[in-house]
């Protein structure tokens, strides 16, 4: 995606503690870390309602005996926390392990490196649709959005559009999205995006898409396509069902081509556009790191993008796809 879009909603709360001497504070021998995504619906609920407004940090799964056990490490009003689930939600222990300045380390890996970004999804276990919606997302033929803005002394206009198009990506039936943009009224590029929901989560993945280039009403170029499955590329998500603030993600996975990633910084931004002021938003730094590119990109619930670095939301809403 030229200008690509991305996740989150939780409630703070607070929640009573559980002394269970056995299990030790860290999960041991046998942990593998977990996706939100793959744990059970019971724990992914419990976990979303400890973190609230926080962050989450990395989620570990074992087994002690026959049990089945879940361990989290969250950052919650500055302050890192280890919280153990059961396998059915229960909260079984919370443990305080210190301060920001202490979690801030712990985001790093061997010899001082930042905290990677997810590149896999387990795509192979989900169930996925080609319409659908979640809380920043509407994947449902006919929505529009189309945003304006100033880029130096030149005008740019962005219409994206959820055709009434599907296109058959392996076995998962994707919907196209269209990605218009034009200076000065001038087109230089549309993009043919391949999204499609999974039906249990929610989460919005990205499997490719075809680009046009234009100069002078001719087509110039296809820099940027992709496709999942061909040439070692990969499906990556777009926008998560159930976002955690200080979650890092692909969302393209398309060596030396697209290698999108962006990174929730915000949970409740509020963001005044020519489309009506939205609050609650979710603000996503994405970067490439193939030209090392950056941006901010702001989304709105119940709406969707509503600012795409200098360029803001004019108008929503559903046409003919």
């Amino acid at each position: 995606m030229a200008r690509v879009w991305v996740w989150l909603f939780v409630a703070a709360c607070s929640i009573p503690v559980f002394a269970v001497g056995a299990v030790p504070a860290r999960a041991q021998e046998g942990e593998k870390k977990v996706s939100i995504d793959q744990v059970p619906p019971a724990v992914k609920a419990a976990i979303l309602k400890a973190v609230g407004s926080g962050r989450l940090v990395d989620i570990g799964h074992f087994t002690d005996g026959k049990k089945s056990l879940y361990e989290i490490e969250m950052v919650v009003d500055g302050k890192e926390y280890d919280v153990l689930f059961a396998a059915d939600g229960t909260e079984l222990r919370r443990t305080f392990e210190g301060l920001k300045a202490k979690a801030a380390e712990k985001e790093k890996g061997p010899a001082g490196k930042a905290r990677q970004f997810q590149d896999s999804f387990d795509l192979d276990h989900r169930k996925f649709a080609s319409t659908g919606r979640n809380r920043y997302f509407i994947l449902e033929p006919g929505y529009q959005l189309v945003l304006e803005g100033k880029e130096g002394a030149h005008t740019v206009q962005l219409a994206v559009t959820v055709l009434a198009e599907t296109r058959q990506i392996g076995a998962i039936e994707t919907r196209v999205v269209e990605e218009r943009e034009t200076v000065d009224g001038a087109l230089i590029e549309i993009s043919r995006n391949f999204l499609a929901i999974c039906t249990e989560t929610r989460s919005v993945f990205y499997f490719g898409e075809e680009v046009d280039l234009y100069k002078d009403g001719k087509v110039i170029g296809h820099e940027g396509a992709w496709i999942h499955g061909q040439n070692g590329a990969r499906a990556g998500l777009m926008m998560p069902g159930d976002p955690v603030l200080g979650a890092r993600y692909y969302q393209e996975v398309a060596p030396q081509v697209a290698m999108d990633r962006g990174e929730i910084v915000s949970m409740d931004t509020v963001l005044e556009t020519p489309a009506g002021k939205f609050t609650s938003c979710l603000k996503v730094r994405e970067e490439n790191p193939l030209d090392g590119e950056k941006d901010l990109k702001i989304h709105a619930p119940g709406i969707g993008l509503v600012q795409d670095e200098d360029l803001l939301l004019v108008k929503y809403g559903f046409v003919n796809p």
